[in-house]
């Protein structure tokens, strides 16, 4: 089964019915990839402010698969942040993006410039452009 990393950013602009970003959600559940987020990414989503209900919607998406952190994820994730300069702000985009890179997924996130020093490194990235309005 094919996986898909969430991005915090992504679980948060799922909400809303005309969301482009739930709707390329259903069109990747569709094409057989499962959902997975790391334990960092549902650490900052949870940090709010949220709604049980979003909370509980975000859930049930991934279905539980939250990664953790274990020592070959923050090895990688340490090695990406030496190898990209140090940059200060850094250490969370270099763990969520080892997570995704160590489970062999790709990336979903609405900020793909963030992630574009790790791709040297094995990530892949998948990204869906939403106007201000959300559609």
């Amino acid at each position: 089964m094919k996986s898909m990393h969430l991005d915090t950013n992504v679980l948060i602009l799922t909400f809303g019915e005309s969301s482009k970003i739930r709707k390329e959600l259903e069109i990747q559940l569709a094409k057989g990839y499962q959902l997975y987020i790391s334990a960092f990414v549902w650490h900052e989503f949870i940090s709010g402010p949220i709604a049980e209900i979003q909370k509980q919607y975000a859930m049930s998406l991934v279905e539980e698969r939250i990664v953790p952190l274990d020592k070959e994820i923050a090895e990688l994730g340490a090695q990406l942040y030496n190898s990209t300069g140090r940059k200060r702000g850094s250490r969370p985009d270099c763990l969520i993006a080892a997570t995704a890179i160590c489970s062999g997924g790709k990336l979903f996130t609405q900020n793909p410039n963030d992630f574009q020093s790790f791709l040297n490194s094995g990530l892949e990235l998948h990204s869906v452009i939403q106007n201000e309005n959300g559609g």
